[in-house]
């Protein structure tokens, strides 16, 4: 397949060689050596002053984000060099090109903190940026003299207020995103349909709107007489400026590069070859910069030209040679029919190559696909081989609708553009309305987890023997079959995964039955923990839906997140509170939320089991002797009447309880002195410390009563409580358990296997 293409072979070494060192356990390419400096010499929080060059700007959250290089940064210790950092500023006014000096805040990215968060510090170093500066001071700002660089900047902006003027914002957003590449007006709901049902990639820039603009111009201009010369030199120059103006994303360059190469075998008189284009993109931004390879953008972008060169197309040529013979062995039964006849088969014959050709090639293109998509999100959406289909086809007319509308509405006037923009209108509406229905279907998004990677090993190359595979009927039965091996959802091992939350509490069960708990789920530290944190580990663990949530009480570090997972249509089967909890607006919230998501809410009393084969939960408080306070205002202490449940994990199905955890809320000494006299609880080999390691819980008769070897204490490093006070951690000390805080180890993982923190 690589036959002849030296290139290619040349552009395929260099990224292993980079992927090695970039994903492997050692660096021996010193790739990270920029962000290692940065940790050595910047601490976060320290006022710095530095000197740079901006050389990008985009808007986001209503503020511009101004992207420097070349930089030097001062503080105490000494002087950074050759660095690069973005900040925030509330003018987009600093044009391009600017050399600026300034004082602020270092920020440094956070790694993530549990499996499957997002790795934003991964991302930023994946293009070039090192850390962020806030709470800026600009001290000097030299403008460039010599050409304006915001021109294309100012005229992106221009076509955004074009839209804006002429159609609805939601509509102006979607439009902006997909003809000039600005997502500044794109809402985060927009975003998420589109994202939700596998076409995200029609807001990006990409080989679509190079295909649509510059190929285009350049065949009218051939088609007008002009030469190979003249019109390459306009449509590359075009297609470069066109890279410029929406912003130059990585599918952008990876596409404008590829078309110049093309243009540049027509002047030539050379044939095109995309898969050798496609290599000598992948060298120039690599070597530009080589962290480019742990990039999403370019790792979609460039295995989508890999599968429709190795897949979808030796696909879709394998099914036109079919239909060819297929036609062959039917024109003696076409002579039977007349002339009326003759003309209904040609159309049918017709629609039947067009459908199945575009179901096979976006299958291709699928099956390419899937084990990044895998890697990146964890999960697929199903019935993205379809919407493809039917919205790919209007993509070309809205593109040019909204280039000749922003045109027009920047030149001539708002009230031309209307007239243009009008029927951007209805092709919104249809694309919105078609992935709303398909988003509502049963089963639209599939959480297949993370796969190992041995298994993607596997997986392309029994792919492409299968494509070589003589055999249509086995080479189409085995494609599918490896196509729904991604969706064979994962039942796991017994574990419990104490979630970093910051503030709050967050557990995961596995009974490694197959049946999924969750304890508590919410933070006080954490902004939108539901989304952020907890929700991308469930999607990592290959957990599609929770069979039982507990929630021990209604505090917002205890369920902030439920809520989020909840009105995101996050599948929870059973939610289940204690049969004592008292009833507040945030339980009525609750109870209304999970009617409308057909999730039953389950009341435990004392003594109430529930549970699995190898996995149950006991109820063992409130019960009668449950110390209940109302303060002077008539409310109820909800803390003193937290759900706390006893866990008894059973391996072997012998009735002998091989591992035993208690979580017990945020209940206090007084609650748990109940617990201990009643001889409620007696040794277990794990105690989650109650409210987070509060001067006021871990009783010492309760601790000697449970005798734990391990306790975890969920907190922030830094909280207004003061959690964990030295005063609990001594007393948990001093029964001898090994405690271990998820602000300071992350996500803590216990298993068959021995306990694990995500931060060594």
């Amino acid at each position: 397949m690589l036959q002849g293409r030296c290139l290619c072979k040349i552009s395929l070494l260099i990224m292993i060689v980079i992927a090695l060192s970039a994903y492997g356990p050692y660096d021996f390419l010193g790739l990270y050596g920029n962000s290692q400096a940065v940790d050595m010499f910047l601490t976060d929080g320290e006022s710095v002053c530095s000197i740079g060059q901006i050389y990008r700007k985009e808007i986001k959250n209503d503020q511009t984000l101004y992207f420097v290089k070349d930089a030097q940064v001062v503080t105490d210790q000494g002087t950074l060099s050759s660095t690069s950092y973005y900040f925030n500023f509330n003018s987009d006014s600093i044009p391009i090109k600017s050399k600026i000096k300034l004082k602020g805040i270092i920020a440094k990215f956070q790694e993530p903190r549990n499996q499957g968060e997002f790795n934003i510090k991964d991302y930023y170093n994946s293009i070039g940026v090192c850390f962020q500066i806030k709470e800026v001071e600009l001290i000097d700002v030299n403008e460039p003299e010599l050409l304006d660089y915001d021109w294309f900047y100012r005229l992106n902006k221009s076509f955004v207020n074009v839209f804006r003027c002429t159609i609805e914002v939601e509509e102006a957003g979607i439009l902006s995103s997909i003809s000039v590449g600005n997502k500044s007006e794109l809402d985060s709901d927009t975003r998420n349909l589109f994202q939700g049902v596998g076409l995200a990639h029609i807001l990006a820039v990409s080989g679509l709107h190079v295909s649509i603009v510059c190929m285009l111009l350049y065949k009218l201009l051939r088609r007008f007489g002009v030469s190979f010369l003249l019109s390459s030199i306009f449509a590359g120059a075009v297609a470069f400026s066109y890279g410029i103006f929406t912003g130059g994303s990585l599918s952008s360059v990876r596409a404008i590069g590829m078309f110049l190469f093309y243009l540049l075998a027509q002047v030539l008189g050379e044939s095109y070859d995309m898969l050798t284009a496609a290599g000598a993109m992948a060298i120039i931004l690599l070597v530009t910069n080589p962290l480019y390879i742990r990039n999403g953008s370019f790792l979609l972008s460039f295995g989508a030209i890999l599968s429709i060169w190795f897949i979808a197309t030796p696909l879709n040529q394998s099914f036109m040679m079919f239909r060819k013979e297929q036609k062959n062995r039917w024109k003696l039964i076409k002579r039977n029919h007349g002339r009326m006849g003759d003309i209904a088969f040609k159309i049918i014959n017709k629609l039947f190559d067009y459908i199945g050709g575009m179901l096979i090639f976006s299958f291709g293109i699928n099956m390419g696909m899937f084990p990044l998509l895998v890697m990146l999100y964890h999960e697929v959406p199903t019935y993205s081989l379809i919407l493809n289909i039917l919205i790919l086809p209007i993509m070309p007319l809205l593109l040019l609708f909204g280039l000749v509308g922003g045109i027009l509405g920047i030149t001539v006037g708002v009230e031309v553009a209307y007239i243009i923009l009008k029927p951007c209108h209805f092709l919104i509406m249809y694309m919105e309305t078609i992935s709303k229905f398909f988003l509502g279907l049963p089963h639209s998004k599939m959480i297949v987890g993370s796969h190992g990677f041995l298994f993607i090993v596997v997986y392309y190359p029994l792919v492409i023997l299968l494509i070589k595979y003589k055999v249509r009927l086995f080479r189409y039965i085995g494609l599918i079959g490896l196509y729904l091996m991604w969706l064979i959802p994962i039942n796991g091992k017994f574990e419990i995964d104490f979630l970093d939350v910051g503030q709050g509490d967050g557990i995961y069960v596995n009974s490694g039955d197959g049946i999924h708990y969750f304890i508590d789920g919410g933070s006080t530290s954490k902004s939108k923990v539901g989304e952020y944190t907890i929700l991308p580990f469930l999607k990592y663990k290959g957990v599609s839906s929770i069979d039982y949530w507990f929630l021990s009480h209604m505090d917002e570090d205890h369920v902030s997140g439920v809520f989020e997972l909840l009105e995101q249509d996050y599948k929870i089967e059973n939610i289940v509170l204690s049969a004592e909890i008292p009833k507040d607006d945030t339980l009525a919230k609750l109870i209304g939320i999970a009617e409308e998501k057909g999730t039953e809410i389950l009341y435990m009393n004392s003594g109430d089991v529930l549970g699995s084969k190898h996995l149950r939960f006991t109820c063992v408080y409130p019960n009668d002797s449950a110390a209940v306070h109302v303060s002077s205002e008539g409310e109820i202490d909800l803390n003193a009447l937290s759900l706390c449940l006893l866990m008894e994990y059973d391996r072997d199905e012998d009735g002998v309880c091989d591992y035993s955890g208690f979580f017990g809320g945020d209940i206090s000494a007084e609650q748990e002195t109940i617990i201990a006299n009643m001889g409620l609880v007696e040794y277990v080999d794990l105690l989650k410390a109650s409210h987070h390691g509060s001067r006021f819980s871990s009783d010492a008769t309760f601790l000697e009563s449970l005798s734990p070897k391990t306790a975890v204490i969920s907190c922030s490093k830094r909280n207004r409580y003061g959690h964990p006070s030295i005063e609990a951690v001594e007393r948990i000390e001093d029964v001898g358990a090994e405690i271990f805080y998820t602000m300071n180890s992350g996500q803590i993982s216990i298993s068959d296997e021995g306990i694990w923190s995500f931060i060594p």
